[in-house]
């Protein structure tokens, strides 16, 4: 059970290529649409996602750059597929997951006013914590009342934010 209090001492928002891409829901939302839909090119991503054709270029390049994406093919147009990630952040006793998940959830914050207000209320940890207790909601194991009592928020927040983790964690 995900019971470990958000740590407001070691934020997730701060250093390195992927907490850029955390901070950036444009940019991670381009990459959760490559994770979802291997090969596929830029001109797919500017069409589906409605983002200005510099912004894609610019952003797969960082992508690329940083190693979260890969060009799949040799050939043009350039087709690209997502590494997975996953790293473990740990302070004193506090650990902490990045994964394609939570960059999913950040880049979710554009469509989604739940998710946007819940990290502004609790920042990248706080969503953090929240994907743990999304899967644990998910199978059945946590209830939006358990999360609400352990994380001291109130009943209606936590339902409302583990409902609109749903469709991240079911994927």
């Amino acid at each position: 059970m995900a019971t470990r209090e958000a740590n407001w001492e070691t934020p997730l928002d701060t250093g390195g290529e992927v907490f850029a891409l955390l901070r950036n829901a444009r940019k991670a939302w381009i990459y959760t649409y490559i994770r979802h839909h291997p090969e596929t090119t830029i001109q797919a991503i500017v069409e589906t996602l409605e983002l200005p054709q510099r912004t894609v270029y610019e952003y797969v390049d960082d992508l690329e750059a940083s190693g979260f994406i890969d060009q799949a093919n040799e050939g043009r147009p350039a087709e690209y597929t997502a590494q997975e990630i996953d790293l473990q952040l740990v302070e004193d006793d506090t650990k902490r997951r990045i994964t394609a998940e939570l960059v999913e959830a950040i880049a979710r914050r554009t469509r989604d006013d739940d998710i946007d207000t819940y990290v502004d209320r609790h920042g990248l940890d706080g969503l953090a914590v929240a994907i743990e207790y999304a899967h644990e909601y998910v199978d059945g194991s946590v209830t939006h009342q358990i999360m609400a009592r352990e994380q001291e928020i109130s009943p209606l927040e936590a339902g409302v934010i583990l409902d609109a983790l749903r469709p991240v964690v079911e994927d």
